[in-house]
């Protein structure tokens, strides 16, 4: 113990020179640290003051250096993504900077070509059978023309009105049978049709579209791309109405012939193109209906655009990386040096301990050796020797040694204040070469003072301390603990739960009782596990009962019979005498036949029965503590 005092002192010289050393380190690295932050403190600074700038924030603290650093944490992972380019986004600063627009208006526009042509088609193909064919009017479409229009003026007259002759009588009756009613529906339908087609066309030519000006600048140059395409399409459009109306004309030159029509381009896209302008008209609608909304959304665009080039352009990231770098370098000496402290402290605690621990190493001593006869004194040069009396002792025996190590151990642990509660501690079997007063006073000083221990370990090769341990366990942690075996293997070292049976019994004594009471009390004695061996069990049991109730040192098989029939006295002699011939002929093979055949369950249930209840009646208490043993 004394020697341990001069390497304590020893040990605390050379923490402190290290300490020394560290605090030195620290102040450097405290030293950088600060420059490093103050001139990210200014960078952060100026880029808030210059971003309200740009985007005409007056109050400074609506966006200053902490609001800066925490959109730049918030961007840590995606602030590239962040980065506009500069069409967007100056597009976007010139809306931020812009006043609000009215809305722009927008009439639907219905195409029918295809109806339209459809028709067309049909009227075409469409063949006129009249009653009788004037071949010369049919083969002079400009002259049938001029007829068909003269029937009209000649109706209800009997003379020519072009040249004043007299109109022959069956005149007007041969250019009707020429001029059918299927005919005058071509007519009809053909003039129809024309009409559609120039009212479709005078639709289209005066459709106006809102002027581009009206529009957000960044919907400008789209709109007037899709304007410039839709009068391109307008004009295809107009042209392909203007060939249906040529061939409608061909076919009031030719209504006997069935005429066809290619398929004519009809420009399809032009209802996509007014659907596109359509849509940037509600996207501008929409800005305009939630301007402010736009707005703040576009400020905050470029409040994150203006900051993510600024952690790319300054390399922020790196920068914090090695603040933090230095910060965590900082932690870690601050820890040392506080880990350093703490092994002096602790140190000067053990260097003050030494004397406190000397007396009560000696206060434990006296509780296991009466009479002060072992204890520890200081000596003059400082060190600690252990005296039996007045003389230093000599010949420890193993058990001595054994206690003062197992007292030394918690003297250690209590002079430094240890956490007993938060600890493991593993004692390798305290009773070793120990006699039986000193093994309870083991078990006493274990029960006392590791009782609020958090996991406490003992192993043993003691049965008599493993059972004392199973009180140990039951009683003073309130069934927490667990009882394992220790065994070897081939394979090695095994830790197993411990048996049931050893857990259970405390002896083999205890064991054997177990068996009979569970086979007497058991309900299908039919099926009881260990049928076969109960009658060397009820020899056994036997045995061991009457010669402790006996105890005069007399064994063997003819004293067994003779402390037999002294206890079973006072029995029924028919079921005393059948007893102890069946544990006679069943446990020690007086006779071969008995190990080929299975014992009668009535005959072993009677005995059994008998044996009890014989136990019971001569010995009530100790029958009781035996039921009590394995309960």
């Amino acid at each position: 113990m004394g020697k341990e005092e001069k390497e304590l002192e020893e040990k605390i010289k050379k923490l402190e020179v290290e300490k020394g050393k560290k605090e030195k380190e620290l102040n450097l690295l405290e030293e950088k640290a600060k420059t490093k932050n103050d001139e990210l403190d200014n960078s952060l600074t100026n880029k808030a003051s210059e971003i309200r700038n740009i985007l005409s924030i007056t109050n400074s603290k609506e966006f200053d250096k902490n609001i800066l650093k925490a959109n730049i944490n918030e961007l840590r992972n995606s602030y590239e993504s962040k980065i506009l380019l500069d069409e967007e986004k100056n597009n976007k600063l010139t809306f931020y900077r812009s006043e609000p627009k009215n809305s722009a208006d927008f009439q639907k526009l219905d195409f029918n070509f295809n109806t339209i042509f459809n028709q067309t088609k049909e009227l075409l193909s469409r063949e006129i059978v009249a009653q009788q064919i004037i071949e010369k009017l049919k083969d002079n479409p400009e002259l049938s023309g001029w007829v068909y229009k003269g029937i009209e003026f000649h109706k209800s007259e009997t003379t020519c009105q072009f040249c004043g002759s007299k109109l022959p009588e069956d005149l007007l009756n041969k250019l009707n049978k020429h001029f059918s009613d299927e005919y005058l529906k071509l007519m009809s339908g053909l003039q129809e049709i024309e009409k559609s087609i120039s009212d479709e066309m005078g639709k289209i030519e005066k459709y106006i579209l809102p002027d581009k000006a009206r529009f957000f600048n960044e919907f400008q140059n789209e709109y007037e791309n899709e304007i410039e395409e839709f009068e391109k399409s307008k004009g295809v459009y107009i042209n392909s109405l203007k060939v249906l109306q040529k061939e409608i004309e061909r076919k009031k030159q030719l209504p006997f012939n069935s005429l066809t029509i290619n398929d004519i381009q009809n420009n399809s896209d032009i209802e996509n193109l007014l659907n596109k302008i359509a849509g940037i008209i509600n996207n501008h609608n929409g800005k305009v209906t939630n301007f402010q909304n736009e707005k703040e959304e576009a400020k905050k665009e470029l409040i994150d655009h203006y900051t993510s080039k600024y952690i790319k352009d300054e390399n922020y990231f790196t920068i914090l990386d090695e603040i933090e770098g230095i910060s965590k370098n900082i932690q870690k000496l601050e820890t040392e040096i506080q880990d350093i402290k703490k092994q002096i402290g602790e140190i000067q605690i053990k260097i003050k301990a030494e004397a406190i621990g000397a007396e009560r190493i000696n206060k434990y001593l006296n509780k296991f050796f009466s009479s002060n006869q072992l204890k520890v004194k200081l000596t003059e040069n400082g060190k600690y020797k252990l005296y039996r009396g007045d003389t230093i002792a000599k010949y420890l025996s193993t058990g001595e040694r054994s206690i003062i190590s197992l007292i030394y151990f918690f003297a250690k642990l209590e002079e430094t204040h240890f956490d007993f509660r938060n600890a493991i501690i593993f004692i390798d079997d305290p009773v070793s070469s120990l006699d039986s007063n000193h093994m309870y006073s083991i078990y006493g000083f274990l029960c006392e003072k590791f009782k609020d221990c958090g996991q406490l370990f003992i192993t043993t090769h003691n049965y008599d301390f493993f059972n004392l341990l199973k009180d140990y366990k039951r009683f003073e942690l309130q069934n927490v603990g667990n009882l394992y075996l220790i065994k070897r293997t081939q394979s090695g070292i095994v830790i197993d739960k411990l048996p049931m049976v050893l857990e259970k019994n405390k002896s083999e004594y205890n064991y054997l009782f177990s068996i009979l009471y569970e086979f007497d009390q058991s309900g299908d004695k039919n099926n009881f596990e260990m049928l076969m061996i109960l009658p060397n069990v009820v020899r056994r049991f036997l045995e061991q009962y009457i010669y402790m109730k006996y105890p005069d040192g007399k064994y063997g098989s003819r004293h067994f019979k003779k402390k037999f029939n002294k206890f079973f006295q006072k029995t029924d002699e028919t079921r005393k005498q059948k007893t102890l011939k069946i544990l006679d002929e069943y446990s020690h093979e007086e006779n071969i036949e008995h190990s080929k055949r299975i014992p009668d369950i009535e005959e072993l249930e009677d005995v059994i029965e008998f044996v009890l209840n014989t136990v019971e009646s001569n010995d009530k208490e100790h029958f009781e503590a035996l039921k009590g043993s394995f309960s």
